[in-house]
């Protein structure tokens, strides 16, 4: 579902049954003759399906597609599966690979007797609304905004403490749907979110008392109309709804005074939570809406922005006069007088809807296009041309989010009802062409090249986390991985928004028509 583009997909938000076309691009289920890779951990339930490294080869990759048909089921419980597991379910080549994959997930029984905590491996809260906004904080709360197309849309926190049920803590009321919800980075009190979507709001949260009130309104702030330690008045909120609405924003996590801002009126806006009116600069950032913007992995002065011109900027708040295109989208051949023209259907189709930097590499980002099933993952070492296209989605792509402890490892959901687990590593490291092994087997911090302190994962794949990309390499030639190492097929409806837990990203949550589920990874 995508709040930005066009008004069809707004209706995308079902309530029944979906039938998708059958996956013809790759085999996700088949199998190949290899022992099995399953491990189980008994003290925190079941464990995903056994991970193998993805491969590629030249401009396009695929996984051995011989099957195996007299391989036994699968009888691992996890909501998660492995599409590169070496003993999948049979299933009859007759029908669609994707539709057979989500009757098998809807016959396991996924969560048991939630008394049993070791075979819990996913709950979901159901809300009265449909649902499209979504954070989850360090402290297990996780809010949600409704999306409905009225001016009676709702924002939702909840909470868990054994992450087995969700209770409703606070709620509030808002007009319009929001677009973005995150919660204040490492700051437990006072607990703070944002949210975005006609305006720009910061709210102050207190589930102990069950207040959830609007702190300030950015926007109203920028055009004078709200005073900073003022609320709103009745009649500044006569003009709620008529200021550029806001796409997306980012809180930076080095200064949590600094918030980002991007608007369909073509401008980026960077707010100073110190300063007497909030905004500390604004500039005009693309030819047309700017759909997300991100400050880069531990700066305070470098961040990117992708809007509906198809290109990625990347701006210095130290040297605003200029900006540098890391990528735009390739144009297409024409000839006769119309050659260079761009209809409004190929713009459509070039707009860059989300935009998500990896948390350990300053360098790498990752972004996808409207109605778009393809991933594009970016290096700012590699300008203009990507390194690597995810493409094992089957319809428009919704959310990518990077797993906040292991390093290049990239979770998507999309309309085909499905969250796709990839682990970039392998595919970074032929991408490289090295085979040495990381001095970051230990598990030990270490720099990278740009100064930034990277924590590394340690045990069987710690090898993998080396930094994959250097500078060294002239030109990358693009390659395509079209087979995610785990995925989990939710029964019928889309997944809209995916958000992880972000302590140790051992789950994530999504929403999906009028449901909240957190799914177990690890």
């Amino acid at each position: 579902m995508d709040p930005f583009h066009n008004g069809n997909k707004r209706s995308s938000i079902s309530f029944g049954p979906s039938q998708r076309q059958p996956y013809s691009k790759s085999n996700y289920l088949a199998g190949a003759n290899a022992p099995p890779s399953v491990a189980q951990d008994l003290g925190r339930g079941p464990s995903p399906f056994g991970m193998s490294g993805n491969t590629t080869s030249g401009s396009n990759s695929k996984r051995n597609s011989g099957s195996d048909l007299s391989a036994a089921y699968y009888t691992n419980r996890s909501p998660m599966y492995s599409p590169l597991d070496f003993s999948p379910p049979v299933f009859s080549p007759n029908h669609s690979q994707l539709q057979q994959a989500r009757n098998y997930a809807a016959n396991i029984p996924v969560v048991s007797n939630l008394m049993n905590q070791s075979m819990a491996s996913v709950c979901e809260y159901q809300s009265h609304y449909p649902l499209f906004g979504l954070d989850w904080s360090v402290d297990d709360y996780v809010c949600l905004g409704s999306y409905k197309e009225d001016s009676r849309n709702k924002l939702q926190v909840l909470h868990s403490n054994d992450l087995l049920s969700w209770e409703n803590v606070v709620d509030a009321n808002v007009v319009y749907p929001v677009s973005k919800i995150q919660w204040v980075p490492s700051q437990l009190h006072p607990r703070k979110l944002a949210t975005c979507s006609d305006s720009l709001r910061i709210w102050n949260v207190n589930p102990e008392e069950r207040h959830l009130q609007e702190q300030v309104n950015l926007s109203l702030c920028k055009y004078n109309r709200q005073h900073p330690t003022s609320p709103a008045t009745a009649d500044d909120m006569k003009v709620i709804g008529t200021f550029p609405p806001i796409t997306s924003f980012d809180w930076n996590t080095v200064d949590t005074n600094l918030i980002i801002s991007s608007s369909i009126d073509t401008t980026c806006i960077v707010w100073d939570l110190q300063s007497s009116h909030y905004v500390k600069t604004q500039l005009i950032a693309h030819d047309s809406e700017v759909f997300d913007v991100r400050f880069l992995t531990k700066s305070t002065q470098l961040f990117a922005s992708c809007g509906g011109d198809g290109s990625v900027r990347v701006f210095d708040l130290r040297s605003l006069a200029h900006s540098t295109i890391i990528y735009e989208p390739p144009s297409s051949p024409a000839s006769g007088p119309n050659a260079g023209a761009t209809t409004p259907s190929l713009k459509g189709s070039d707009a860059l809807l989300r935009l998500e930097p990896s948390p350990y590499d300053p360098n790498v980002l990752a972004t996808f296009a409207a109605d778009s099933n393809k991933i594009i993952i970016l290096d700012m070492r590699n300008p203009e041309s990507p390194i690597l296209n995810l493409e094992g989605h089957t319809c428009s792509v919704n959310e990518i989010k990077w797993h906040p402890t292991k390093r290049n490892v990239l979770l998507s959901c999309s309309d085909d009802c499905q969250a796709l687990y990839w682990d970039l590593n392998n595919s970074f490291m032929e991408i490289n062409g090295s085979d040495s092994k990381s001095p970051t087997a230990s598990g030990a911090s270490l720099e990278d090249s740009d100064g930034d302190t990277v924590m590394a994962d340690g045990g069987a794949k710690a090898n993998q986390q080396e930094d994959p990309l250097n500078s060294n390499n002239d030109k990358q030639v693009c390659r395509t991985l079209d087979t995610p190492n785990m995925m989990y097929v939710n029964k019928t409806q889309e997944i809209n928004n995916i958000a992880w837990r972000p302590q140790r990203g051992d789950w994530f949550g999504c929403v999906s028509g009028k449901k909240f589920q957190n799914v177990r990874v690890f």
